[in-house]
């Protein structure tokens, strides 16, 4: 974090909050707020440190995955200074994993590569008119510091599948996340954090799709929503339905014997029919 706050505090009014410029959320786990700077709403960031305390706790990580600490910086932009859309640039190595992982990059965006990054980068975008706008802006400053990178992600639309078709737009993002070296190395990663900062003024300069582009974007969101649409609509007829066989059931179980014999043979007498009926249709 000490390696990152002269540029945070040189490109945001304020670092940190309630005094602290580094928040402690758990033991492993720290905040990072900024604000105060044209074009942004919010940056909100997580730096989450593997355990070092718990010998056993640590001994198993490192045996089960590789242990990394990680950041997460995501920037909330102000609406309407640029276009909507879709874009990340991600390692080759984990690009699909992390495009599964994000509901936005599975829905909206294509792999394709730029000569302009590193041969082990990839770009996730829904249009090269965003690529042509946004690689310039941060080519350089990953390429330097490729071997840290998890993924940079500028986007309009959730990480999550929405369970329900939203009211309001989302908001624009732009997301970083990269792995930290040790203290020796620690400016290493510095690029990283250029290249998110080159983007909170680049973006609104430069990311402007044509008319035509837009209008695709646009559709594509359209589309997205009826399908949640149609997914929320169902569960909704689902959850009906599950409700009115618990109340029939509560309501059979109140019967007398003799009246549940008469429904019964009822109920059978219908699915006879039913089946009959098919068997007609088929014929």
């Amino acid at each position: 974090m000490a390696v990152m706050l002269p540029l945070f505090r040189s490109n945001f009014a304020r670092v940190g909050d309630n005094g602290a410029e580094l928040a402690i959320d758990s033991p492993h786990e720290y905040i990072i707020y900024l604000t105060g700077r044209r074009h942004v709403a919010t940056v909100h960031g997580l730096i989450k440190m593997r355990p070092r305390q718990d010998l056993i706790r640590t001994l198993f990580t490192l045996l089960s995955t590789p242990a990394q600490d990680i950041c997460t910086l995501n920037v909330t932009m102000n609406p309407n200074e640029y276009s909507d859309g879709v874009f990340a640039i991600v390692p080759k190595s984990t690009g699909t994993a992390i495009r599964n992982k994000h509901y936005d990059l599975t829905t909206f965006t294509k792999a394709s590569s730029q000569k302009a990054l590193d041969s082990s980068l990839i770009t996730l975008t829904e249009s090269s008119e965003l690529s042509d706008a946004i690689v310039p802006l941060v080519s350089e400053k990953l390429n330097k510091a490729v071997k840290w990178l998890d993924y940079f992600i500028v986007s309009d639309q959730p990480t999550h599948k929405p369970d329900t078709v939203p009211t309001q737009p989302h908001a624009k993002r732009i997301s970083l996340s990269f792995r930290l070296p040790n203290a020796k190395d620690a400016r290493e990663i510095l690029p990283l954090v250029e290249a998110l900062v080159a983007c909170l003024d680049g973006l609104p300069q430069s990311c402007q799709v044509s008319s035509v582009t837009k209008t695709k974007i646009s559709k594509a969101r359209e589309e997205a929503l009826k399908e949640i649409g149609k997914k929320a609509q169902a569960e909704r007829a689902r959850e009906l339905e599950e409700k009115r066989l618990k109340e029939k059931r509560e309501q059979e179980k109140n019967l007398s014997p003799d009246a549940q014999r008469k429904l019964a043979a009822k109920e059978e007498k219908k699915a006879l029919r039913k089946r009959q009926k098919q068997v007609t249709k088929k014929v």
